[in-house]
């Protein structure tokens, strides 16, 4: 290694929030023979400036997926990693490793602040075999240097809770995540009631078992939404009983992007979303496996105040080609710039819906991925008029099973190494 390519190194991990450092050191890599690793670094810097649904981003998504990931870039993983912590669960961000896995949160904090020479660490994910001491997390003083936390053991008491949102370390954590039993429902209200959640941007709340109506309880603790704009509530049961609740709580009503996936609302539950104003401020909704049925999704095409989503995830719910045509005869959603469709029974009919749909002439990226769909279905899209702007098309499927060499060659033709067949 050169002295100008230490340099810089030690400059990003000194700044991590600049991306000066990075492009210079792009260039200076590139100049040595690393044009890939070169690449990867100014894509991501210019991803990172951009909302998942703009071109730049479904054009990777499509041609280098990997660019996306960092999974392409996993030689770069500083080794060994710092004492307590691995890299499985890694994150890079801009080009660099943004997150680590901590397995030894005591082995962690002893090490001082190794992990920020060894990479521009700003996050980490608890996940160790002992419960994770908070008080010693709260008590740190290079918590100041991470924007986000998540947990994923720990089942956090209101104590333990309180103790990290009166941290004075804690005014740059802006994200905050509990998976899999990490947090109690009165940890959880602690934490709503703290001014820390009014810190938060964005906070995701997993594969909790405790009642879905202990977790609305628990953020109806918060007076507000504060600078919350992106929840994530995905695999909590919560099911058509407790929708009407959850969507009228006051923390949830400045979203831009609200994850609901794997959670059986059903139609009475994407219902009681549709009505509840929420999706008049939303970017982003994923409802994949919420088992909308057709009278789900018919309640959110009715639904007013849609001309703000951009990208849609109704994947894994078994919608058959009614549900297709309400969603493709949807003038709601002419802002649509990504729809996600995968695993469901779109078969031919519904093809041709979308195929003829001008309210979705403004998608750039459509997710077909195993629905069914033949040759029939497949003519349709190839020689739809209004699907001009598609970067990504994905029609593959598990099976292999293929389209005629007349449909290959028409979805080709149209849309080039735009199609995944």
């Amino acid at each position: 290694m050169t002295s100008s390519h230490d340099a810089l190194y030690r400059a990003i991990c000194a700044h991590p929030d600049e991306d000066t450092p990075r492009l210079a050191f792009a260039d200076l890599i590139e100049e040595n023979g690393e044009p890939r690793r070169a690449a990867f670094i100014r894509t991501q810097i210019t991803l990172a400036r951009l909302p998942v649904y703009d071109p730049g981003w479904v054009s990777v998504r499509q041609h280098d997926p990997d660019a996306a990931t960092g999974w392409c870039m996993t030689e770069q993983l500083p080794k060994p990693p710092p004492p307590g912590c691995e890299w499985t669960r890694f994150e890079f961000r801009r080009g660099f490793p943004w997150k680590i896995g901590v397995l030894s949160l005591t082995a962690f904090l002893e090490s001082g602040d190794a992990v920020f020479d060894t990479a521009p660490i700003q996050a980490i994910d608890l996940d160790q075999r002992d419960r994770p001491d908070l008080a010693s997390l709260a008590e740190w003083p290079h918590l100041a240097r991470l924007h986000r936390l998540t947990f994923s053991t720990g089942w956090f008491d209101p104590a333990d809770i309180a103790r990290l949102a009166e941290s004075p370390h804690t005014s740059n954590i802006t994200e905050l995540g509990f998976e899999f039993e990490s947090i109690s429902p009165e940890g959880l209200s602690t934490l709503a009631a703290a001014p820390l959640f009014n810190r938060l941007k964005a906070l995701e709340l997993s594969s909790n078992a405790f009642p879905p109506a202990l977790l609305i309880d628990a953020l109806g603790a918060a007076r507000g939404s504060g600078a919350l704009s992106r929840l994530s509530l995905p695999n909590n049961r919560v099911g058509r009983n407790d929708a009407e609740a959850l969507f009228r709580l006051p923390a949830l009503q400045d979203l831009q992007h609200l994850d609901m996936s794997d959670n059986p609302l059903a139609g009475e539950g994407i219902r009681d979303l549709a009505e509840s104003g929420i999706v008049r401020g939303l970017r982003t909704l994923h409802l994949s496996r919420t088992r909308p049925g057709g009278p789900g999704v018919k309640a959110l095409t009715e639904a007013g105040g849609l001309a703000g989503l951009r990208m849609l995830d109704l994947s894994n719910n078994a919608l058959g080609p009614a549900a297709v045509r309400a969603v493709a005869a949807c003038g709601g959603f002419r802002g649509l710039r990504v729809l996600n469709l995968s695993n469901n029974y779109v078969r031919d009919s519904g093809a041709v819906s979308l195929a003829g749909s001008s309210a979705l002439a403004g998608l750039l990226e459509l997710d077909l991925c195993e629905t069914d769909i033949g040759d029939t279905g497949a003519l349709a899209l190839a020689e739809s008029p209004h699907l001009n702007h598609l970067i990504r098309l994905d029609l593959r499927t598990r099976a292999g099973r293929g389209f005629s060499d007349t449909a290959r060659a028409a979805l080709t033709e149209r849309f080039g190494d735009r199609v995944s067949l």
